[in-house]
């Protein structure tokens, strides 16, 4: 137990006194005396005081400081992070306008919201409904490919069921037209659960890694040409008469945030060149500025090394993502 800080006035006045009566005598020295006392107090006792008092003057600004700046590189961080997420979402918001000037008529964009709220994980709340001309068994598009189907209907809400969702299915074709089959969700473990698998394609057609796989058109709900997903490999089953494909999703149904829902009038129609086009133009807009960077470097004067060589890594980089 510790024991309590005794404390007595007595003690106090004492020295009150003998600083008193200290400074009394020191006031009555003469000059001489009295400056060598003060040299030695000033040595002896004020100098470690001031010193003292230095170093916490020292530490209580440091401490300022490192304060100042925490908060000035939170504000930084806070701001760069928003920044990325607003570029996204711009990027996003642009891609889904190109997406509508491709398809031109026949669609309407809602708001998609996620959550275990709405009592399924692979559900997508729409902002948009009956009112819109959403209607049942409607396509649901991103500007990637395919992300599920309308389920429920209301007047101004609706409820898609995403291709996760253990009920999804879609007829589909490989982008060069050799192999049909049926897509599913892969019912795996962990990070594999969130794949898909394309099942019944013939054993005579081997797909190779990397083959886009998009719907078939078949049953009439999926219009032909919407991208599903990207063959990774084959899946070893026991069937020896059909093939069956892992496939790596066109679309992360986690990220998305708005989306396209096709009316029964445009599916019907068919969107097989929709994305084609998006393809195209994206490949022209690369040339496009990879010839500009050749156009400019033909301009730059000859001393001008760094630059010129500078375009032309660009524009050959350009050109190999192509």
């Amino acid at each position: 137990m510790r024991r309590q800080a005794r404390h007595d006035p007595r003690v106090d006045l004492a020295l009150a006194a003998l600083g008193v009566v200290a400074s009394a005598a020191l006031l009555v020295l003469p000059a001489a005396p009295r400056g060598r006392v003060a040299g030695a107090l000033r040595a002896s006792v004020i100098a470690p005081l001031a010193l003292l008092q230095e170093k916490a003057e020292t530490s209580r600004r440091a401490v300022l400081d490192f304060g100042t700046a925490t908060r000035v590189a939170d504000s930084v961080r806070l701001r760069a992070v928003r920044l990325d997420a607003v570029e996204a979402e711009n990027a996003r918001l642009r891609a889904l306008l190109g997406l509508g000037s491709a398809l031109k008529w026949g669609f309407v964009p809602a708001e998609a919201l996620q959550g275990r709220a709405f009592g399924d994980d692979h559900t997508v709340a729409l902002g948009a409904g009956a009112r819109d001309g959403v209607r049942r068994f409607s396509p649901v598009i991103a500007p990637e490919g395919l992300v599920g189907m309308v389920d429920r209907v209301e007047a101004t809400t609706s409820v898609a069921v995403a291709w996760p969702h253990p009920d999804f299915r879609v007829s589909a074709i490989s982008a060069d037209g050799n192999a049909f089959g049926i897509v599913y969700p892969h019912l795996g473990n962990a990070a594999t659960r969130f794949l898909l698998e394309l099942r019944g394609v013939p054993f005579r057609n081997a797909l190779k890694p990397g083959t886009l796989i998009v719907s078939a058109g078949l049953g009439g709900v999926f219009p032909r040409g919407i991208p599903i997903g990207t063959v990774m490999g084959e899946v070893r089953t026991t069937e020896g008469w059909a093939r069956t494909y892992l496939l790596r999703p066109i679309v992360r149904a986690a990220d998305v945030t708005t989306v396209m829902v096709l009316t029964p009038e445009r599916a019907k129609v068919g969107v097989a060149s929709v994305w084609a086009t998006a393809v195209d133009s994206a490949a022209r807009g690369v040339v496009h500025a990879g010839d500009s960077l050749a156009r400019r470097d033909t301009l730059l004067p000859r001393d001008s090394t760094t630059r010129r060589d500078s375009s032309v890594r660009v524009d050959t980089s350009a050109r190999r993502r192509l």
